[in-house]
């Protein structure tokens, strides 16, 4: 007998075996497991039940009835509750037994939560316009020209927008520090690819000079020992050179793209874009309707979930980082970073994850949204690994619930 109570995500099953019930569960385990016994004077598998436990002590078959009853107990609450969804093995706590009374204990074990959506259509989502601007095409044209750009050496100072070529030797504390040097090194002033105002500092110099340039690494400069020093660089300028760009007309075009004209490339990039900005609106529409739902909708996370997820995801980092001999501290430190940030930060991620899965789980469910027999039957020709499949039709039953969630919902246009 038992009796079953749930709270939240929380399943506690109490179990009480009578002495008949348990009798008759210590015979069954008997007969399941005789074969395993050897007994002097009977063959193997045949040894009476007596003579078992008094060969190998009255409770040899005490763990394995245990065991049994526990198996049979779950299996038939949830046979008799299918809403039932187990997320981790059941633990057991065990009370009592006595020859007169029997075996009382407790099962427990934690489920998929169950959970009521917030309401999903008729919303209105601001989202941003994917109307290809005069000033994107621009920018792109510009990217163009500028790949293609020549540079002229020049007897004047340093402006931004010329490339210089420079000697450096960086100095903490007077002391040169490794990874701090380089020679012949081209720089575009204005591209910030130095630190700080590296760069800044080069402006309104000539070549020949030797610059002191001053500066202070970032807080959260990828290299920990750096991290908020002060530096001095010696910088030689051995060359001052001044870009101009292509003229763009057809023949620049005919050189540089596939495209025979300026207005066929033009043509081309905006459809480009055009897909991008497209697509970048498709990806912003879900993910505005996805924060909507996670913060509309109350579900509760069962904690073994959380952590398991997060244990998993802290093995799989420590067996890559071991082919580096790189401790996951050490790498965590090198990224500005802590394993307490770390575990927090994937517990967070990991939480919206799972509420984001049971969700969309329930909406296809409420809906009826499925794969027709055609739909995953194309699937199954384009490949024949199974995990593949599973991935590319979860992936169908994806585009399918946004498409019906697009379709459902209402959108305004907002300004950059």
């Amino acid at each position: 007998m038992y009796n079953l109570k749930k709270e939240n995500t929380k399943v506690e099953i109490e179990l009480s075996i009578d002495p008949t019930e348990w009798e008759e569960g210590v015979q069954k385990v008997y007969e399941a497991s005789k074969s395993k016994f050897n007994v002097e004077g009977f063959r193997k598998g045949h040894a009476p039940r007596k003579v078992i436990e008094k060969t190998f002590g009255d409770g040899v078959f005490f763990e394995d009835t245990v065991e049994y009853f526990v198996n049979k107990t779950i299996n038939e609450v949830l046979d008799q509750n299918p809403e039932l969804e187990p997320v981790a093995m059941p633990t057991t706590k065990f009370e009592s037994y006595t020859i007169d009374k029997g075996l009382k204990m407790k099962i427990l074990f934690e489920i998929v939560p169950d959970f009521k959506l917030c309401d999903y259509k008729g919303q209105t989502f601001k989202i941003h316009d994917s109307k290809v601007t005069e000033g994107e095409i621009e920018h792109e044209i510009h990217h163009l020209l500028d790949d293609n750009a020549k540079y002229e050496s020049v007897d004047r100072e340093v402006k931004v927008g010329d490339s210089v070529l420079i000697d450096f030797v960086g100095y903490i504390d007077d002391v040169a520090f490794d990874g701090g040097a380089g020679e012949n090194y081209p720089l575009e002033i204005g591209s910030h690819t130095f630190i700080d105002t590296f760069e800044d500092q080069l402006v309104g110099h000539k070549k020949g000079e030797v610059v002191d340039v001053k500066v202070t690494f970032p807080e959260n400069y990828h290299a920990g020992e750096f991290q908020g020093k002060k530096a001095l660089f010696k910088v030689t300028i051995k060359d001052v050179r001044e870009k101009s760009l292509p003229e763009l007309n057809d023949k620049f075009i005919a050189d540089t793209t596939e495209f025979e004209t300026v207005e066929e490339y033009k043509k081309d990039l905006t459809a480009h874009i055009q897909s991008m900005k497209d697509n970048q609106q498709d990806n912003e529409i879900q993910y505005v309707i996805r924060e909507y739902l996670l913060k509309n909708t109350n579900i509760e996370i069962p904690d073994s979930m959380i952590e398991r997820s997060v244990t998993d995801e802290l093995n799989r980092l420590t067996e890559a980082l071991k082919v580096y001999n790189v401790t996951v501290e050490d790498y965590l430190k090198q990224t500005g970073s802590n394993l307490e940030n770390f575990l927090k930060n994937t517990r967070e991620r990991t939480l919206m994850m799972i509420k984001t899965r049971y969700i969309y789980r329930k909406l296809l469910e409420e809906n009826k949204i499925s794969l027709t027999a055609d739909e995953i039957s194309q699937i199954q020709k384009v490949t024949k690994d199974e995990n593949e499949i599973v991935r590319r039709e979860n992936e169908a039953l994806l585009d399918k619930l946004h498409a019906f969630l697009k379709e459902n919902n209402k959108f305004e246009i907002v300004e950059e």
